[in-house]
């Protein structure tokens, strides 16, 4: 593929999974600062791995492993920092911001319950959140689609109990 046409197929693949990449590097960090850190090393996996696309899945499909893929590498790497979702959650809590809403509070939450998640069960979420269906979920994790709505059922469970337990007031 001729330089050109690589560059026009990776700001066309950019622009069409911006969106998407953005939600994986969220759901993967629990250190909003590092976020274009992640977004910026996607990026360049994406750029790197345009030539090995084999056509076996459509480009979306593709994105999404070399995102995911990146964003798990990613946080194993940064795994030692400590600043969680919670304080986040707290400070927000302690602001005058009384425009503050509830479902945006609610949201945060459910986003922290994510990081405590395992990374499979993390990078499910994340593309149920996509509003993927389980076909596409089953396409991209290389799985049955049978076996991808059972998980699906537990994790949605699993992250409940971890609502419940570390949020029940939200």
């Amino acid at each position: 593929m001729k330089k050109a046409e690589k560059e026009r197929l990776f700001e066309d693949l950019i622009q069409s999974n911006e969106d998407r990449i953005y939600r994986i590097c969220r759901s993967y960090l629990k250190n909003r600062e590092d976020i274009p850190d992640l977004y910026q090393e996607i990026l360049i996996q994406i750029w790197k791995s345009i030539d090995r696309f084999r056509n076996e899945s459509t480009w979306s499909t593709y994105i999404y492993r070399i995102a995911l893929n990146t964003a798990i590498k990613f946080q194993r790497k940064n795994s030692n920092d400590k600043k969680y979702i919670r304080s986040d959650l707290e400070a927000e809590e302690n602001s005058n911001n009384k425009d503050y809403i509830y479902k945006e509070k609610r949201l945060n939450a459910m986003h922290a319950c994510i990081q405590m998640l395992s990374d499979g069960d993390k990078l499910l979420i994340t593309l149920v959140l996509e509003d993927l269906t389980y076909k596409e979920i089953a396409d991209i994790l290389d799985s049955n689609t049978n076996l991808i709505g059972v998980r699906i059922n537990r994790v949605k469970k699993r992250i409940m109990k971890l609502m419940e337990k570390h949020y029940e007031n939200v």
